[in-house]
């Protein structure tokens, strides 16, 4: 009777390490969260961006067949610029005409979260901002990228996923 309490101990414990390990690798949300601000004082756009750095690698190397290996000693030397055409086609601005984005910098953080900064030219504050957010949809059919607009005091959030990937905020 000992020995068989303590095997299925041993295999609970087991089964618990196992399923722990498993869980840092695979997870099964895919989420992203992207932030856009006005800066008044600058007159314009500052959006940062927050993934898991795995999803993002994984949707790079399936779209361009390139392993970026971000913040690994074998990291690819264009890492930078991969990171921010991959970008650049899944996330769009518009307010009457499209508005260009200009890369700012990324961090890699030891938790698996990959930041984005990106900034746009100056504009003046818009009425309204169309936005398409396609990030990661192309991979993960349960991808939701929860996108948070502020104006000033006015926040504004929008899921975009496989079904829904613009919407038009009214900012005025």
């Amino acid at each position: 009777m000992a020995m068989k309490k303590s095997t299925l101990f041993a295999l609970l414990i087991l089964a618990t390490i196992l399923l722990c390990s498993n869980s840092r690798t695979l997870h099964e949300y895919y989420i992203s969260i992207t932030s856009i601000d006005y800066n008044s004082q600058s007159k314009s756009l500052e959006i940062t961006q927050q993934f898991i750095t795995h999803d993002v690698e994984k949707a790079i190397l399936k779209e361009s067949k390139i392993d970026l290996n971000l913040a690994e000693p074998n990291e690819h030397p264009k890492a930078d610029s991969l990171l921010f055409a991959y970008i650049s086609y899944h996330l769009e601005l518009s307010a009457k005409k499209n508005i260009e984005l200009n890369w700012v910098g990324r961090e890699v953080n030891l938790d698996e979260s990959l930041w984005i900064y990106l900034q746009s030219e100056k504009i003046e504050k818009p009425e309204s901002l169309t936005i398409l957010n396609s990030c990661l949809t192309e991979v993960f059919k349960s991808q939701s990228n929860i996108t948070h607009v502020n104006f000033g005091d006015k926040q504004q959030t929008q899921a975009f996923h496989q079904q829904k990937k613009t919407h038009t905020f009214k900012l005025k």
